[in-house]
């Protein structure tokens, strides 16, 4: 048996209201030389019952179950199963347009890119409980590595360089020099992933139109969770990007969009400290932010941050008095915003 053109992989985990929408997304696809790939890991919700009826309807369906852990361990687990010459991650409360398979595809086949990423959707629910949805698009375009990286950090605007699961990769690049998604975090794996394979691809191509639709209206997703240690992490995952752009010496020609983008980082770990459904000591949140605000790296992002508003000037031109002034300020302002995260 021929293997598959592509291996899509969807990591599960207590996504039943979603799940069917986004396997469905995936087979009606018009390109039908993929296999998909779904992890269970761990689901105690109705997920594995839903995975069983369609591994049970469709052959290109390979259904894996594994011991819970973070979606890291999933994906990876994952890569482990997949026979095709190309990679796919799609995460499992997303969906995707129908002819996303074929245009990424050809697109990879017509410029022999080694990467190929596409615009996205953003989906919100308003107050009627009714979708409605944000365009995230970039232009049409095709790079060397050379030319990529002069202006890669272009690309992190609206994060389109950050995820997965908008991208079509060469499966040799991944195997042949052992990328996989580092486990011990649960933030940024995405781009970390994504800045080793950087490494190794030679030729990047863009996709204007915006097939991946990213849902945002999942309340149990893990990026709208609170943890302290996400302040190191992405304070790590930019020291990365930062190192290696100095190292191929084009970190100057990348910092305004670069800072920019962290800038933007670091105003919704501020909003995660507010909007959590996880109950946050004041201390514990009054350090967090405090950590946020004093750090060097954050104040010369907001240099390039291009947005304008109170929070803003709050911030870059330190008009608070103390730190539990800040607090109280951006208590109010976030339940004035109805908990709406900045992203």
């Amino acid at each position: 048996m021929n293997s598959p053109k592509v291996s899509i992989i969807v990591t599960i985990y207590q996504v039943e209201k979603y799940l069917e929408r986004c396997i469905q997304s995936i087979l009606n696809q018009t390109f039908k030389d993929f296999e998909l790939i779904l992890v269970d890991n761990g689901s105690t919700d109705g997920s594995t019952e839903i995975c069983d009826k369609y591994k049970k309807k469709d052959a290109r369906i390979k259904f894996v179950k594994k011991n819970y852990g973070s979606i890291s361990s999933g994906r990876n687990f994952g890569l482990s199963f997949a026979t095709g010459e190309f990679i796919q991650f799609i995460d499992s409360d997303d969906w995707i347009d129908s002819e996303m398979l074929q245009k990424m595809y050809d697109s990879c086949i017509q410029s022999n890119s080694d990467l190929i990423t596409c615009g996205y959707r953003k989906m919100y629910l308003n107050e009627n409980n009714e979708e409605y949805f944000v365009k995230c698009v970039v232009d049409d375009q095709t790079y060397s590595k050379s030319e990529f990286l002069s202006v890669c950090a272009k690309y992190c605007q609206n994060f389109i360089l950050y995820f997965v699961w908008n991208k079509l990769y060469r499966a040799e690049i991944i195997k042949n020099n052992g990328i996989w998604f580092d486990e011990s975090i649960t933030r940024s794996e995405d781009i970390l992933f994504n800045l080793e394979y950087i490494k190794c691809a030679e030729s990047f191509s863009f996709i204007k139109e915006p097939f991946y639709v990213y849902n945002r209206s999942n309340v149990n997703s893990i990026t709208k969770s609170f943890q302290i240690k996400d302040v190191a992490i992405q304070n790590m995952t930019y020291d990365r990007i930062r190192d290696y752009l100095n190292e191929q010496g084009v970190y100057h020609s990348n910092e305004m969009y670069l800072e920019h983008q962290y800038a933007v980082t670091m105003f919704s770990l501020v909003a995660q400290a507010y909007i959590t459904s996880v109950e946050v000591p004041k201390k514990v949140r009054l350090d967090y932010i405090k950590s946020i605000l004093d750090d060097r790296w954050t104040q010369k992002a907001l240099r390039y941050f291009s947005y304008s508003g109170f929070l803003t000037k709050l911030i870059k031109y330190k008009l608070y008095k103390s730190i539990n002034t800040t607090d109280s300020i951006f208590r109010v302002y976030f339940f004035l915003k109805k908990g709406k995260l900045v992203d």
